[in-house]
């Protein structure tokens, strides 16, 4: 039998409201009944109006709609969905409002550690985390989220929809995700960080730097190299080098008297390279060192050009040139090049410049990455001389120039007219078959101040011992110039293959002693915040090398223009250009080159040029100037013998023109 079916009835006070008829106009679903309600609530109805019309039906409620001024009623449906939207957003804008009051502000400590953490599992810096990368973030920010939880708080995170999270969504939803916890479960997850221990990324100092670097587009050597300097740098053990862990060097072979068979072909194996990454910050530069005019309105850069080209035209060999520039050096020097030597290049089109890298300065007070938001530019420096052989392998560089039949490669600084390519030196280096060759000189009393060469005391192999690596207890011998006789010229000699393998084998490095520099991180503004630029010597290589040889050359070979007295003798008369544009000291000198001591208030460049307003006056015959207080040298001045212009008082002072020989001259 069918059983007849049986309904289930509303209560009788509330019946189901009758539907209006389904062709209605602009009918697409039924209104829900929230709908209504908000829509009667926007026009005014009280609550239990409301309810009174609902037990009626949908007539009942039509009608108190059209009672409270709406002319369709319940009809004009699209009016009734937006009363309710506009109720839902307002709901939303109050509950957001409430979590705002709600949000505590994180402190500069937790957004380092939320920063590292999201930095850490960015694995591709991207900039960005997906929902595994995520999940590992909040467990070492604090946050230990439950498997099944994971995937609804990353799309809450993910508040544009993008299906990844970046770093202010991620602060962001932390704050929510705290502040939506109890006490209870605030306390429980602070219990469980307290006993976890903490990834050493979090703890390791060198992480704030490592962001910074990645941020700016460092290459993955120039940040390992730094965090190996820092590291270094922070450890005085490995800063000091004693002098009963050294030995000192009697003797070594000497270019005026070496003997070797001349080979010119060698020249086409060869790459000359010219240090030009430095500013000259010092000297006051904002532009590189090398583009400061020597004389006849060439430059340092427009010497170095000329020599290249007469040397391959003398020898008839297609010898290889580059440019280690910098950040703050690149732009200047290309152009430089591009408009005075249009047809300046490289065999086989090889590349001009290999690029410098850039480290980020430390702020002496707790070795944090150094800030400056008026100029952030000053934030960074450059690491050293030494960054040369990183520079060479991390840009791969290294590789292209032994893949192109390179074998050989000459080092010296753009600012040192005296480093020119030698036969003999090249030739001499390629027989000995060592893997690098140091150019010295013979130290005198000017030099004691500066570094020293010495034998390593526990592996026999040469290294070099700068001032600030010497304890204080040993500074008496250290400026035994009797005892250690030679200096590094920064002239260098490299196998490109030898030094691949050296690096190779210490994971990309060559583990250099590391200096610390202090400056301001304004070099032009003394009360600006002190920083350390963590620094290291290109010659300092030579104790990473075994079996690494040292040569004595003429002094002549060693003349670099590091101060403004510097460059005033080398714009002096006690120089000349010779017809395949060296510059060199005019025989009259017998190798020794005045000197030159200028007041402080002439240590930058533009000081200098009101100093000299009509050119260098005539030093051939002077051993020895001295200038204090402000002057003006005026056009056909002749030094001769010892000279000293002394003004103590704040008014330049102008000097004629004439001779002044051994005397000193008071305003």
């Amino acid at each position: 039998p069918v059983l007849p079916r049986r309904t289930r009835r509303r209560p009788p006070h509330r019946p189901p409201p009758a539907a209006p008829p389904a062709n209605a106009p602009g009918r697409e679903m039924p209104l829900k009944q929230a709908e209504i309600e908000c829509f009667l609530l926007s026009l005014g109805a009280s609550q239990k109006i409301i309810d009174e019309a609902e037990a009626k039906g949908f007539q009942a409620m039509d009608t108190l709609a059209r009672s409270k001024g709406a002319s369709d009623g319940l009809q004009n449906e699209a009016q009734v969905r937006q009363a309710y939207q506009a109720a839902q957003e307002a709901k939303k804008a109050k509950a957001a409002a409430a979590l705002e009051r709600k949000l505590r502000a994180l402190s500069a400590e937790e957004r380092q550690r939320y920063r590292l953490a999201f930095d850490h599992f960015d694995a591709n810096s991207s900039g960005e985390l997906d929902q595994a990368e995520f999940k590992m973030a909040m467990i070492d920010s604090g946050m230990y989220p439950l498997q099944f939880e994971v995937k609804a708080l990353f799309e809450e995170a993910d508040a544009d929809g993008s299906g990844r999270v970046d770093f202010a969504e991620y602060c962001r939803f932390v704050q929510v995700y705290k502040s939506k916890q109890s006490w209870l479960e605030s306390l429980m997850e602070n219990i469980m960080d307290k006993l976890t221990p903490r990834p050493s990324y979090l703890t390791n100092p060198t992480m704030r730097f490592v962001r910074k670097m990645k941020q700016a587009g460092c290459t993955r050597s120039a940040i390992d190299t730094f965090v190996f300097n820092y590291r270094r740098a922070r450890n005085p053990k490995n800063v000091l080098i004693a002098e009963k862990d050294i030995d000192p060097v009697d003797s070594l072979p000497d270019l005026e008297t070496v003997d070797v068979a001349r080979d010119e072909s060698l020249l086409a194996k060869t790459v000359m390279l010219k240090l030009n990454g430095g500013l000259g910050t010092s000297m006051g530069l904002n532009k590189a060192k090398s583009l400061l005019e020597v004389n006849n309105k060439d430059t340092f850069l427009d010497l170095i050009v000329k020599q290249v080209l007469s040397l391959r035209q003398q020898e008839r060999a297609p010898m290889a040139f580059m440019l280690m520039n910098s950040f703050a050096t690149s732009k200047d020097t290309m152009e430089r090049i591009r408009v005075h030597h249009p047809n300046f290049g490289n065999p086989y089109d090889a590349a001009l410049e290999l690029m410098q890298h850039k480290h980020p300065k430390v702020a002496e007070e707790d070795w944090s990455p150094a800030a400056w938001p008026a100029a952030r530019e000053l934030e960074w420096c450059l690491p050293g001389d030494g960054d040369v052989f990183p520079a060479l392998l991390g840009s791969g560089m290294l590789d292209k120039l032994i893949a192109a039949g390179y074998k050989y490669m000459f080092i010296s600084s753009s600012d040192n007219l005296g480093a020119t390519m030698d036969l003999t030196l090249l030739n001499w280096f390629a027989q000995s078959e060592a893997p690098f060759l140091m150019e010295v000189a013979v130290r005198t009393d000017s030099d004691k101040e500066g570094g020293h060469l010495a034998y390593d005391g526990q592996t026999g192999d040469l290294m070099l011992r700068e001032s600030d690596q010497c304890p204080e207890a040993d500074k008496a011998q250290f400026s035994d110039i009797a005892k250690h006789r030679y200096f590094s010229t920064d002239n260098l000699w490299v196998d490109l293959a030898k030094l691949k393998a050296t690096m190779v084998a210490n994971k990309g490095l060559l583990p250099l002693p590391v200096m610390k520099i202090l400056k301001t991180i304004d070099p032009r503004d003394p009360e600006s915040t002190p920083v350390l630029q963590l620094e290291t010597s290109m010659g300092a290589a030579i104790q990473a090398f075994h079996r690494a040889e040292a040569i004595v050359v003429p002094r002549s070979r060693f003349a670099p223009v590091k101060t403004t007295s510097d460059l005033l003798v080398l714009k002096s008369d006690a120089y000349e250009k010779t017809h395949d544009h060296l510059v060199v000291l005019r025989p009259e000198r017998q190798g020794v080159p005045p000197i030159v001591k200028l007041d402080a208030c002439y240590n930058f460049v533009d000081a200098l040029d009101e100093l000299i307003p009509f050119g260098a006056p005539h030093l051939l015959r002077c051993r020895k100037l001295t200038v204090e207080g402000p002057w003006t040298i005026g056009p056909n001045v002749v030094f001769e013998g010892d000279v000293m212009l002394v003004n103590k008082g704040t008014k330049r002072k102008e000097l004629l023109a004439g001779t002044y020989s051994n005397s000193t001259v008071n305003a």
